[in-house]
């Protein structure tokens, strides 16, 4: 530490390469295993909410249960604002689990506690009629949850207290999925471009459910916002962030230091 000055006289000894996304497995086009996590899907919103909010687009939130993941966070800005409930349900999806509320008891116990305070949330704010859960269990079924959520004009959410670099926001952005992620760590380059001011997601404070809810709101908004996004933010994966990029990167790298 101080040895090296990567922000001033040492910056020509340092190159930013962005890992990729793995675009045979993340990308719009249907795989025969959607039908498979649309039943999976469709059996958990029958399972767990009113029949009319069953057609609704879903805030899917895919992360591991970790404190730093916030999942609590999107849980209290449906509780703070009626205009999201009244357009979307909440879907958190648990590895291994198919019905991952009311099966939480089977989880280690930190994770067990993450899915406690979900439920604490939902009891005090009345909120059972507006959140379902359900597995995914593999790279191929988190993507054909991405493009079956995308055909309802959903959006993936991500509102972790800080995110180091966020590969799922891509992921989801690769399936057409629109994305409202943390403000805080590398989302905040990944989508969005400080040179031309351009939007490739939504970007929200995770410490303000009020933000969150806004955030979510903006991006699911039907009339332009939703289609946007998902155009801006497919784009932004293809011309960035694919292991193709990752790999000319590397390699351009590598000749500037040999040449």
């Amino acid at each position: 530490r101080g040895a090296i000055d990567p922000a001033g006289s040492d910056r020509n000894r340092f190159a930013v390469i962005p890992p990729g996304v793995n675009r045979r497995i993340f990308s719009p086009q249907a795989a025969e295993l959607d039908s498979v996590i649309e039943s999976r899907l469709n059996a958990a919103l029958r399972r767990d909410l009113p029949p009319a909010r069953h057609p609704l687009p879903l805030v899917l939130c895919a992360s591991r249960l970790d404190q730093k993941k916030n999942i609590s966070g999107l849980v209290k800005a449906f509780a703070a604002n009626s205009s999201l409930r009244a357009v979307a349900n909440l879907a958190i999806v648990v590895r291994g689990l198919n019905n991952p509320l009311q099966e939480r008891h089977t989880l280690p116990r930190k994770e067990q506690a993450i899915l406690n305070e979900i439920v604490r949330l939902l009891d005090a704010h009345n909120l059972w009629n507006f959140v379902t859960s359900f597995p995914l269990n593999s790279q191929a079924e988190l993507a054909a949850a991405y493009r079956i959520a995308a055909k309802r004009q959903s959006v993936f959410a991500l509102t972790a207290h800080y995110e180091p670099f966020g590969l799922a926001p891509l992921e989801a952005m690769s399936c057409g999925l629109p994305a409202v992620v943390t403000r805080n760590g590398g989302p905040a380059e990944s989508l969005f471009d400080a040179q031309t001011q351009t939007k490739f997601g939504v970007l929200v404070d995770p410490a303000n459910p009020a933000d969150i809810a806004h955030g979510l709101l903006e991006a699911l908004s039907p009339q332009k916002s939703w289609r946007a996004y998902q155009q801006a933010g497919l784009q932004r994966v293809i011309s960035r962030y694919t292991w193709e990029r990752t790999a000319a990167g590397y390699a351009a790298t590598l000749k500037q230091i040999t040449v």
